[in-house]
């Protein structure tokens, strides 16, 4: 057996699959390696600089040869040359440095094919700090860093630190080239820099914490595509970076990119966790783009995929398209941002005066928590289909030029603070088929923007719904806000630093409590301007008519780091337009209440200790929301509130006509769907439960449920291929009925074709 490897060997080392016998040899300076050569390099310190820039090892029109620096640490010194310097060679293989440090670039590497780079510390090689990078630099002007490629193929390279300087790997005018599990960070410029380089496989890659310290750091980027083409980038970290990805076309060529960039890690960019400018072609899936400047900033691309990511918490917008057309953005989790998708036509750039903001397909995403969810300004043919439009501050969709290719159709909109769709175009919107929470046609009217508040503006088009049982206003606040089954949520101040800054958790408190069941406790790891904000149970209305005599009551306790406080403190009451009264009060109230319940009250007119300034034509007589806002600028905290109530409150105040305050849910997930939905509730006792399916008009369908249950959560599942309803249904909306001997309750929910 010995005899027959040893032949294999042989055969391999004459066919070129692997070098010759390996030799064990100091390294020199100007050492040039020979064909064939198989080299375990001396173990040891090196020092060797090379200001002539020709390598102090050099390799030229060579081939086979493996080079291991297994224990050998090298030493450039002035940050000039490279410790190894290939040109017009082929099958080599560099394996097992300990460090090589002090250089231009560790490796330079010209006009070479299969080339393997395994297992090395190229590290602390060039680095700048200040200056402006040109990205648009070619190959004689790259900054230096771990390993440079310029007109090469086929490599492979993997396992292996390039840290602390310029660049990872610098790719120019390069294919084929296989680069994963490496450590990039904390470099300045670049964790991998591919300029005009295709079909390479990056994946699985530590690019984190790439900025430039002492500037603007837009210019740098974990990963850096300068018109490169149809390469895949696959599981990377390239988190904490000026940029988590910066792709680039602009007018320089002509070609579909065809980008596979998924399952990437690009949050906590000071800039943009994705760019991609002047693109064409790319696929965006699965990524995280949380908590950056911009989520993604897609400016004048085209025929792009946006699918199935998560964009939350960025500080202006968190999808951004300047003059894009024909793109897809489908099945992502947007929230709590500014903006959620801000779709619009800017000042043209030279060059792209005819490109226009135009052809978008938004379908089946969620947005949530969002200022706006979605904003299409001067943008024609926007195709608004299947979304979910939960909770946004101020409006949900924002259109200022309507064209009559729109389409917004089976969405749900669930409860803004002030519009569900606010149409600034002179020309009407057409919205049939949505779905709005609450139902009650008077509420949805109240939430709809368009020539009835502005003569000049065009109609929204909708279909009245219908208002079911569940349909109600809270004329009056509860005596106690801070209860079940009220609702709350939490959103962020607009405007303030996003990086972590929605909460940890939002949640009932039935032990650390004042008065009655429970108080409502908010914990956050970050502490930037956050609002707990007041919404009566099962998104029904609030509409209070209060007066300045009227005085607001409530408790609050927190838990602050000892070494910072409370830095902002104020409460404000708002309607459904924008407008709010705003009760200032000193950050020591707040600070007073650490590990402590305090009570706090003021009149409506403001006072001393809680300064009111008002925004827009607030009135009292239509009092949407309350909230309390906090700040501890960015150090965390806890917050729990109690007994929140008006003066003369009553002492039972109801949201007629709900019959019974122990059904706590009765909806289907997800809604609007596509062939399956589940239909969940709650029943407070057993007995016989009713679960019955009707079209809009009334029309009995089927009975999906008609037994005794016991008390508790039910599921069912609800499909076309189930019960064959939905075929024969005119309408895509249908009506959902439960009924027990209590209570009895509708749901709408919306199939799409």
């Amino acid at each position: 057996m010995k005899t027959i490897r040893v032949l294999f060997e042989i055969m391999l080392v004459m066919s070129g699959m692997v070098a010759s016998a390996q030799s064990y040899i100091p390294i020199t300076n100007n050492m040039q390696i020979g064909n064939d050569a198989n080299i375990k390099f001396a173990a040891g310190n090196y020092a060797f600089t090379d200001p002539e820039a020709d390598g102090v090892i050099q390799i030229s029109n060579k081939h086979n040869i493996i080079l291991d620096g297994d224990s050998c640490r090298v030493n450039g010194s002035i940050f000039q040359g490279y410790m190894i310097k290939i040109t017009n060679s082929h099958n080599i293989t560099i394996r097992n440095f300990d460090s090589v440090y002090g250089y231009r670039y560790a490796v330079y590497i010209l006009n070479s094919d299969h080339i393997t780079i395994n297992g090395n510390v190229f590290s602390s090689n060039k680095v700048d700090s200040s200056g402006w990078i040109d990205v648009w630099a070619d190959y004689t002007l790259a900054l230096g860093g771990g390993v440079m490629m310029y007109q090469s193929r086929a490599a492979h390279i993997y396992n292996n630190v390039m840290n602390l300087q310029n660049d990872g790997v610098a790719l120019y005018h390069c294919d084929s080239i296989r680069i994963h599990d490496n450590d990039f960070s904390w470099n300045t410029s670049y964790g991998i820099r591919m300029f005009w380089t295709d079909t390479c496989n990056i994946y699985q890659n530590n690019c984190s914490h790439v900025n430039r310290p002492l500037t603007d750091p837009s210019d740098c980027a974990a990963l850096l595509m300068i018109v490169s083409n149809a390469n895949r980038i696959e599981n990377n970290d390239l988190s904490w970076s000026g940029d988590g990805v910066f792709l680039g076309q602009y007018q320089h060529s002509d070609i579909q990119n065809n980008n596979y960039i998924a399952w990437n890690e690009c949050s906590y960019s000071p800039h943009n966790a994705i760019e991609a400018t002047f693109a064409y072609g790319n696929i965006y899936k699965h990524n995280k783009c949380n908590a950056s400047d911009y989520g993604m900033w897609l400016g004048y691309s085209f025929n792009s995929l946006v699918d199935s990511n998560e964009v939350t918490g960025n500080y202006h917008s968190g999808i951004a398209i300047d003059r894009g057309y024909s793109n897809s953005v489908s099945h992502n989790e947007i929230t709590d941002n500014p903006t959620g998708i801000e779709l619009w036509e800017g000042s043209p750039i030279t060059g792209y005066s005819n490109q226009h903001s135009k052809d978008y397909h938004i379908t089946n995403n969620t947005f949530t928590d969002n200022s706006i969810a979605l904003s299409a300004l001067k943008t024609a043919h926007t195709v608004i289909i299947g979304n979910e439009f939960n909770y946004s501050q101020t409006e949900s969709l924002h259109i200022d030029q309507a064209s009559a290719g729109d389409t917004v159709i089976g969405n749900t909109f669930r409860m803004p603070t002030a519009w569900h769709i606010r149409n600034l175009s002179p020309n009407a919107v057409y919205a049939p088929g949505n779905l709005f929470i609450p139902s009650d046609t008077a509420i949805i009217a109240q939430k709809i923007y368009d020539f009835r508040d502005n003569s000049t503006k065009g109609e929204v088009v909708w279909y009245p719904q219908t208002p079911g049982p569940n349909s109600a206003i809270q004329s009056q606040p509860p005596c106690d806000m801070a209860e079940p089954l009220s609702t709350w949520y939490v959103y962020p101040e607009t405007g303030y630093p996003a990086k972590n800054r929605f909460p940890d958790s939002l949640s009932f408190d039935s032990v650390q409590k004042v008065v009655g069941a429970a108080s409502v406790k908010l914990v956050t790891s970050r502490g930037y301007d956050l609002a707990l904000n007041y919404r009566p149970f099962n998104d029904s209305l609030s509409r209070w008519s209060l007066t300045v005599n009227d005085t607001l009551y409530f408790w609050i306790r927190t838990i602050k780091q000892p070494q910072y406080g409370f830095q902002y403190f104020s409460i404000r009451l708002g309607d459904s337009r924008g407008n709010y009264y705003k009760y200032t009060a000193s950050s020591g109230l707040l600070n007073q209440a650490n590990n402590v319940w305090k009570h706090f009250k003021f009149p409506l007119s403001g006072n001393s200790q809680f300064l009111r300034t008002i925004v827009g034509n607030m009135s009292l007589d239509s009092v949407n929301y309350v909230e309390i806002h906090a700040d501890t600028w960015d150090y965390g905290f806890t917050l729990w509130v109690d007994g929140l109530q008006f003066s003369d409150c009553s002492p039972v105040v109801g949201i007629a006509p709900f019959k019974d305050p122990g059904i706590t849910e009765f909806f289907n997930y997800p809604n609007p769907f596509y062939a399956e939905t589940t239909i969940t509730y709650f029943i407070p006792e057993p007995g016989p439960v009713k679960l019955e399916v009707f079209d809009m008009q009334g029309t009995f369908l089927a009975t999906l449920i008609n037994e005794n249950q016991p008390s508790g959560e039910h599921t069912i599942l609800f499909s076309r291929e189930r019960l064959l309803l939905l075929q024969s249904a005119a309408s895509p909306m249908l009506l959902i009925r439960l009924l027990t001997t209590r209570f009895t309750q509708t749901r709408k929910m919306v199939q799409l074709k």
